[in-house]
């Protein structure tokens, strides 16, 4: 067989090719750090389940369809203490999309969205290995959450026909713990997983639902400043 042609050759060539460019790009990758002494700025993707959207209850003649897990996405910025501890502040955003709504008399769909604004503290316990790569930490934190319901009326009749859309926003305070482990792959980026349960819940109900208490996980790059 021709080398040139081998699936396993050029794979390997492909790796190598791969290591190379790490190589050049990140020549200190295989060097640790202790994140609890820098500052970092990033963002996270991933999804929030609110656990108690699964039990939301309609009325007779009514049927709600309303979304459990939704993605979740969040700006963070952490400060370092050092001696193991860093501070954390996030700007979030948990887009739920539509819970619609039917009855006898047509449908309607709110479309919810939550913005946690939390600040928190992470604990790295590994932070007097600074030859470790990986930083697992711990944190917990506190925060104000808005809820916003966009309310729309689709081919809904009633003594007066229905039309148009309405907004309003709720606030509520909210809580999290977790954890989660960075990867240095680099002076100036680390990559990481983050974990945690929120705490949320609302005085009345946002898209038919007071309490959006869940498991969050998220995937992150973040840029180091100092």
């Amino acid at each position: 067989m021709n080398p040139l042609t081998n699936p396993l050759t050029n794979m390997k060539r492909f790796l190598l090719f791969n290591c190379f460019l790490v190589i050049i790009f990140f020549p200190d990758f295989c060097l640790g750090r202790d994140l609890s002494t820098v500052h970092m700025i990033g963002v996270r993707m991933g999804f929030w389940s609110a656990v108690e959207a699964k039990n939301i209850q309609a009325s007779p003649g009514e049927e709600i369809l309303s979304k459990v897990t939704a993605p979740y996405g969040e700006f963070h910025v952490s400060t370092g203490l050092k001696k193991g501890f860093a501070l954390g502040f996030s700007l979030g955003s948990y887009y739920r999309g539509e819970t619609r709504y039917h009855d006898p008399r047509g449908y309607y769909w709110k479309r919810v969205t939550i913005y946690p604004i939390s600040a928190e503290l992470k604990f790295y316990p590994l932070s007097p290995i600074k030859k470790s790569k990986w930083q697992p930490y711990m944190d917990a934190g506190l925060g104000f959450v808005s809820g916003i319901e966009n309310l729309r009326f689709g081919e809904y009749h009633g003594p007066l026909l229905y039309s148009g859309s309405d907004t309003e926003t709720y606030l509520t305070f909210g809580w999290h713990v977790g954890g989660g482990i960075e990867f240095n792959i680099s002076r100036l980026f680390v990559i990481g997983a983050d974990f945690k349960y929120r705490g949320v819940k609302f005085g009345d109900e946002v898209g038919g639902l007071k309490n959006y208490s869940g498991p969050e996980a998220t995937l992150g790059l973040s840029y180091i400043l100092k």
